[in-house]
């Protein structure tokens, strides 16, 4: 069945929807490139010579472009040539992939005893017969049309499909004034050959042939080709054909010619004919058509190169930015390397410099100990005071033999040994006595307040003789700090003060 959707139209009838396109309609040697822009009609050109070979496809493509100002990349082409061939097959019950993968190996057994190689193929839903499912199979080589793809692309140019005439007539089926399914026949000409469609007037398809010559050719010939196609669609299908349709150049002058040999009621299609129908009706069959012989993956091949260029650029992009990253992350490292070994070499010079100014403060600590020991812990010289105060403070009638003053813990120790004066002409044990307690007050209340341990007076001198020797005891000065001293073991006895 044939789904007809609707779609908003411009002022000539073709959808808005559609893209900048440059369509051609190639039949036979005649060449004919629309440049369109949303349904409307930008720039006409025909080859104003018959165009042959699939080998000048660029060429007339380029000049086309340059003719028409066409700016878009796409191309869509019907071509009706002769080695376009339509073959109905039978196909099993299958759906999506499996499906296409049986039509695939039904159009390669078609296609060997066509012509030799690859073949590309497209396939179109037929009128089921006896409960077995029927498709269309239009087959053209392989080679060829990677030819018309080559020429496209030296042309700047990306070709998004490529129909068969039958598939633009198609189209017509639902269109022509007949009753619900009859069986009719549609002939169109696709110069200098004639594109038969033998289908009921709900689209399903019955026969698809091309047939040489045109009507206004040979109109005998293609009137005996056309009797023969009733035939055999009466004999492969059971069914009647009842009715011909023309649609072409000269249709309505040709029904009438036509209608006595083939036998059967000849009207012109109600589809208005211009030059420009098979380009401006081929843009409703390109998207989703199953006409197309170019394959999805052909289709898409634009956007894949666009994707991929994309990914390319974003790829470069992202490798631009990790080795740019990577060269500021190596600069970084090497700056820190840098700096580090400069940190290291600073640390170095510092800690030598933190070393000399730790022997330097040791030295300095030493100087200072020495200055504070010689200057500031110097002890008084108790020695000399009290050697001092002994001169003056000694009474005559003594004499001392013997001064030791030292320091012991806090405090001064003081010993102090001597014996009558010798040249006292008249020693006596009382001015002896009395001699002693004068020196011992003398140090008591002096300015020394000596405290005495256990003073003992030395025992009287003798008459006559010289005078014994006296031990004084030993004292401590209070100088700045007031504590016991004890003294060295004499011969005196000692007491406390």
């Amino acid at each position: 069945m044939l789904n007809v959707q609707s779609r908003k139209r411009g002022s000539n009838g073709l959808p808005t929807s559609q893209q900048t396109t440059l369509t051609v309609s190639w039949l036979g040697r005649k060449f004919r490139a629309l440049a369109l822009h949303r349904g409307q009609v930008q720039g006409t050109w025909e080859c104003p010579e018959p165009a042959e070979g699939t080998n000048t496809f660029g060429e007339r493509l380029e000049e086309a472009v340059a003719r028409t100002h066409y700016t878009g990349t796409t191309v869509c082409l019907v071509l009706a040539h002769p080695r376009l061939a339509h073959q109905f097959v039978d196909a099993p019950p299958a759906k999506g992939p499996a499906l296409r993968k049986v039509l695939e190996r039904l159009a390669l057994e078609q296609a060997r005893s066509l012509f030799p190689g690859p073949v590309a193929w497209s396939a179109e839903p037929a009128e089921s017969v006896k409960g077995t499912a029927r498709f269309l199979l239009s087959l053209f080589p392989k080679p060829l049309l990677d030819e018309l793809c080559a020429g496209a692309q030296r042309a700047g140019l990306h070709l998004a499909a490529v129909l068969h005439p039958a598939a633009v007539l198609h189209s017509q089926l639902q269109e022509l004034p007949s009753k619900d399914a009859q069986v009719v026949m549609l002939a169109g000409d696709t110069g200098g050959s004639t594109t038969v469609l033998v289908g009921r007037s709900d689209g399903r398809l019955v026969l698809v042939r091309s047939l040489a010559g045109t009507w206004r050719d040979n109109p005998a010939a293609l009137a005996t080709d056309l009797r023969r196609t009733m035939l055999f669609v009466n004999q492969q299908h059971g069914v009647n054909v009842e009715g011909l349709f023309l649609f072409g150049p000269d249709a309505a002058e040709r029904a009438a010619e036509l209608e006595e040999p083939v036998g059967l009621p000849t009207r012109p299609s109600p589809t208005p004919y211009t030059e420009d129908y098979w380009a401006t009706q081929a843009l409703r069959h390109v998207k989703g058509s199953s006409h197309n012989l170019i394959t999805r993956e052909q289709q898409l091949a634009p956007q894949r190169r666009r994707l991929g260029m994309a990914v390319a650029l974003a790829t470069a992009f992202m490798v631009l930015g990790c080795l740019g990253c990577a060269a500021y992350f190596a600069q970084l490292g090497r700056t820190a390397r840098r700096d580090l070994e400069a940190v290291r070499t600073q640390t170095a010079a510092l800690e030598a410099r933190h070393r000399e100014l730790q022997d330097l403060h040791a030295d300095l600590a030493r100087r200072r100990d020495f200055v504070d020991a010689v200057a500031l812990h110097q002890p008084p010289p108790v020695a000399l005071w009290m050697l001092g105060y002994l001169s003056t403070a000694t009474p005559p009638e003594l004499l001392v033999t013997n001064l030791v003053v030292r320091k012991e813990d806090e405090r001064w120790r003081v010993f102090i040994a001597g014996t009558a004066q010798p040249g006292d002409t008249n020693p006596t044990p009382a001015r002896f006595t009395q001699a002693v307690a004068s020196l011992t007050n003398e140090l008591v209340t002096g300015p020394f307040h000596v405290q005495l341990d256990a003073p003992t007076p030395p025992p009287s001198p003798p008459p006559a003789g010289p005078a014994p020797p006296w031990h004084w005891p030993v004292g401590c000065p209070s100088s700045t700090r007031k504590s016991r001293c004890v003294p060295p073991p004499t011969a005196s006895s000692r007491s406390k003060a």
